[in-house]
């Protein structure tokens, strides 16, 4: 049986409405006694990194619709709901130089807490209204926290990116060649030239 276009929208627009609805007395109930005592991150370095993730979860999607399979749908739903799990950082957060935290233990986020903060992402409907309400709170927010952060005890903070190890990579390896002495292009020493009286 093949639902009609009045169908599909519904099942869309049915949540994206409740969430809409629901979104400020639920964050109101989950930022109660939530203290952090980091700083906010940088505004545009988040929206620029959720760009970059989001472009990764589109062109996994694009698999999908082009390809018709749905290894690249379960890739997309994984890549969005796990992103912040590796070190608290998805590629957009590793290239921009921030790092979600959790507020409980000061570490980096666990792959449940990605979990918790992105699960709101993958609800049908509700997740495009996310997006514009998440957005907001970001850039209202005194700590920044979206509603994702809130349930999931997190913050997303300026912490190690890309650069900071290509820098940390570059400084390796010249301690490396400083090291290995003059064939590797360390200096070389110049002996004193001594003075012999006649």
């Amino acid at each position: 049986m093949e639902m009609g276009f009045p169908t599909v929208l519904g099942i869309l627009l049915l949540p994206a409405v409740t969430f809409a609805l629901a979104y400020g007395p639920i964050f109101t109930h989950f930022s109660r006694g939530l203290i952090s005592p980091y700083a906010k991150a940088d505004v545009r370095k988040r929206f620029s990194a959720a760009l970059v993730d989001g472009l990764a979860v589109i062109t996994l999607s694009f698999g999908y619709w082009t390809g018709n399979s749905p290894l690249y749908l379960a890739a997309s739903a994984g890549y969005l709901l796990l992103r912040d799990a590796i070190g608290g950082q998805s590629v957009g957060k590793l290239l921009f130089g921030l790092v979600v935290i959790d507020l409980m233990s000061g570490r980096a986020a666990s792959v449940s807490a990605s979990a918790r903060r992105n699960l709101l992402l993958l609800l049908p409907g509700a997740n495009v209204v996310a997006i514009f309400l998440e957005a907001r709170t970001i850039a209202v927010d005194s700590q920044g926290q979206r509603l994702g952060d809130r349930v999931a005890h997190t913050q997303v903070v300026e912490g190690a990116g890309a650069r900071d190890l290509v820098k940390s990579l570059q400084d390796w390896l010249m301690s490396l060649s400083r090291g290995l002495g003059p064939a590797m292009g360390g200096r070389r020493r110049v002996p004193r030239r001594v003075d012999r009286a006649a």
